[in-house]
């Protein structure tokens, strides 16, 4: 099979690595701008299957071209991208998956639903972690229950030796950061589905050692389309995002600020925004070395055979160091190319704009990911 990488960031090289440990992959092809970021690419895999061109995400006729020769796309780049690409990949008969992270940008492209289906292509938005993964993992806990009550998922890609004042360091893109702690999350109360304010609703959770006690509060962005897919079914879904104590109290202090506001501030006779100026300084401060870690814990709580059942999946994921790959590259990049892998080989037969969890089969989805050594420990707790 041969597949395209759209952009040569982090999760990019995740999906390279994830790809060309693939049997059944003869060719992948990676596009940027960069001449840099791809020679980099090409020492680190030093792979014959590996194709690198330099190209815009933005520019049809390149896009098409490159599209055009391959059975399988995933878009690392900026989620702004994504529904053009989408249009781009279901005209030259390709199935695609994203990385997602703005559900605004989700709703467009399943407006493509009847144009991809009638072309017998597949397109998953909002691929990867969170969103991505977590949705699937819901799904198989759904499975598992007769009825569902209430349904939690937290995620959080934290840095294994936390350094203040933050205690966080960027593992995955800046803006992709900001976005989801300014636009509102998306939940499920009493069977409503509405919006909440991000960086809000604070609750400590524990982790085992080193973690201990953390935070968790609304972020942007996590459920996907979980809502949607559940509303009448479901009682209460949420997403919260993970993260050392004191982190939300210090950022939300900053949004609210205006630090992240479009406006444009004068600097030396240019215009520049001020998220723009923002997220440059966060880059320079959080872009720190050191190992990184993903906590996830899914609990859905209701009934089985009538009686209450509360389950609780979670991973403590941590980088592959011989592989020079972090947590959140492995968490992120290796579930957007099973669901991919997936689409292509067959076992995701549905067609159209789809939905993970009604789309993709929980239960092939975690054996795979063992494969990939993601783990999920399953148990039944008590309800406190």
């Amino acid at each position: 099979m041969k597949y395209l990488i759209i952009g040569s960031g982090r999760m990019a090289i995740g999906a390279a690595h994830d790809l060309l440990n693939l049997e059944t992959t003869s060719e992948v092809h990676i596009s940027d701008r960069d001449d840099h970021a791809l020679d980099a690419m090409r020492k680190r895999f030093n792979d014959h299957r590996l194709v690198l061109h330099n190209a815009e995400a933005k520019n049809r006729e390149q896009m098409i071209s490159l599209m055009k020769n391959v059975d399988g796309i995933l878009s690392a780049a900026s989620y702004d991208y994504n529904y053009t690409l989408t249009e781009w990949a279901i005209d030259t008969g390709c199935h695609f998956v994203d990385l997602g992270g703005n559900y605004l940008m989700v709703e467009k492209q399943f407006k493509l639903n009847k144009k991809a289906r009638d072309a017998g292509i597949g397109v998953i938005p909002d691929c990867g972690l969170a969103p991505g993964m977590v949705s699937v993992v819901a799904a198989h806990a759904i499975e598992e229950l007769d009825e569902v009550k209430d349904l939690e998922i937290r995620v959080g890609g934290l840095p294994v030796e936390p350094k203040t004042p933050l205690n966080y360091m960027l593992i995955f893109s800046v803006n992709g950061l900001t976005n989801e702690y300014i636009e509102d999350a998306i939940i499920l109360e009493n069977g409503e589905i509405r919006s909440t304010i991000s960086m809000t609703e604070i609750e400590s959770l524990e982790f085992p050692a080193p973690f201990g006690t953390l935070e968790a509060f609304y972020t942007s962005g996590g459920t996907s389309t979980l809502p949607y897919t559940y509303q009448g079914k479901i009682k209460n879904l949420n997403y919260k995002t993970i993260r050392y104590p004191g982190h939300c109290k210090l950022f939300k202090v900053m949004i609210d600020l205006g630090f992240v506001e479009q406006t444009s501030m004068n600097i030396r006779d240019l215009q520049i925004p001020r998220r723009e100026v923002f997220e440059r300084l966060l880059e320079e401060s959080l872009t720190l070395d050191g190992e990184d870690v993903a906590l996830i814990r899914v609990s859905a709580s209701g009934k089985k055979d009538g009686q209450d059942k509360n389950l609780v999946y979670q991973a403590i994921e941590y980088g592959d160091r011989k592989n020079n790959l972090t947590a959140m590259m492995r968490t992120t990049a290796f579930p957007a190319i099973l669901a991919l892998e997936m689409l292509v080989d067959g076992r995701i037969k549905d067609r159209g704009v789809l939905c993970q969890e009604t789309s993709i089969p929980p239960g092939l989805f975690l054996e795979e990911l063992e494969e990939r050594n993601i783990r999920f420990e399953i148990k039944e707790v008590s309800k406190k």
